[in-house]
């Protein structure tokens, strides 16, 4: 099968192209490399800022354009998965899908539809922008951020797209959640992958300080959660000097990220999730604990396993720091809960499982 990846975000299609390759399949990817993550693309092309930039980019676009055909499936990373107004973004979907066989979508991020959700409040009982009925800090502090994915243009753009395409992979529980009314049977949950194959388990010390690792994109800080995150892990280092330390990061590339979580104990993510998203299985895969969105939604969604180690977070929680100095004076809980997450990794996010879960749907749907 000859695939196109058209975005990216957190590596998801970088490792979906790897694995599929190993399989066999020719799959390309064209990205702007995730900004500061540094991803490798096979089309790679980047929007700079000012008119100058989106006049570049467009070129860029037109030129690229006519290899972007002959493929049996093209898979979006988002409705917006251009660096362009929606009306643009619609001419270049409609020009993609005359050259190239099935269109698929990859609910990942937010597109009208999940926006829509996460502001009715009817589906998800919290989200980046409201908890219950009131709406959360980030979102005061930037209301143009989820009026703008709620515009008339975006609300067209992901109508005609969701109409058009054959079908949808909801990376997330929630996304399924959000979109299920909207996309029927075309949604289909596969879970993110995760290529184990590059990352070993790294055992969480037991003769050291205990690492706290917060990783925080500039653009997401104030929806994910992550100051609240940053507070409570230095209110503990100031009260624990001799048992915690912490490591706060921004915006580095893939690589020295993964490696610098590596060294960590217990990584903090996501206080709005109801899943562990990419930075989480990252930490799991390398057997830490994580701190991060696990409603009994996600776990319905993976089988109802026994063992649950994420250390669960929701804007609801009053006691995160109390659980967090518990993990800190008990070691053993917290060795055992990194074998138990890099379990589940292995058993429901390996790049291989996911993979084939995209190409059931693929020929499913075609």
């Amino acid at each position: 099968m000859k695939i196109l990846f058209i975005g990216d975000y957190s590596n998801l299609h970088t490792t979906l192209a790897g694995e599929l390759r190993r399989m066999g399949h020719q799959a390309d990817v064209m990205s702007d490399g995730c900004g500061h993550m540094n991803l490798s693309a096979d089309f790679y092309i980047k929007r700079e800022a000012g008119l100058l930039g989106g006049g570049k980019y467009l070129y860029q676009l037109f030129e690229i354009l006519p290899k972007l055909k002959g493929y049996d499936v093209v898979q979006l990373i988002n409705t917006n998965f251009l660096s362009l107004k929606p009306q643009k973004i619609k001419y270049f979907f409609d020009r993609i899908k005359e050259q190239n066989g099935s269109m698929f979508l990859s609910l990942a991020g937010n597109d009208y539809y999940y926006c829509k959700a996460c502001y009715d409040g009817k589906i998800l009982r919290f989200s980046d922008f409201k908890i219950g009925n009131e709406f959360t800090p980030g979102h005061q502090e930037k209301p143009n951020h989820l009026f703008g994915w709620l515009s008339y243009h975006n609300k067209i753009l992901a109508e005609h797209i969701y109409s058009e395409i054959n079908g949808a992979m909801a990376v997330l529980p929630e996304y399924e959640l959000a979109t299920k009314h909207i996309l029927g049977d075309k949604v289909f949950f596969t879970n993110l992958p995760i290529d184990l194959s590059e990352i070993p388990e790294v055992k969480t010390k037991q003769d050291e300080k205990i690492k706290l690792y917060l990783g925080i994109r500039s653009w997401g800080e104030i929806f994910k959660g992550s100051r609240i995150l940053k507070n409570i892990a230095l209110e503990i280092e100031k009260d624990m000097p001799d048992k915690v330390e912490v490591e706060i990061v921004k915006d580095l590339p893939f690589k020295e990220y993964l490696s610098r979580m590596a060294q960590s104990d217990i990584v903090l993510d996501q206080l709005y999730a109801y899943s562990p998203a990419m930075t989480a299985l990252y930490g799991m895969s390398l057997g830490k604990v994580v701190a991060t969105g696990a409603q009994p939604e996600y776990y319905d969604y993976i089988g109802n396993p026994t063992e649950r180690p994420i250390l669960a977070l929701s804007p609801f929680d009053k006691d995160i720091k109390e659980r967090l100095i518990n993990l800190v004076l008990n070691p053993d809980e917290l060795k055992l809960r990194g074998q138990q997450g890099r379990k589940i990794v292995v058993e429901n996010n390996d790049s291989k499982i996911v993979a084939n879960k995209f190409l059931e749907h693929w020929n499913n749907k075609a």
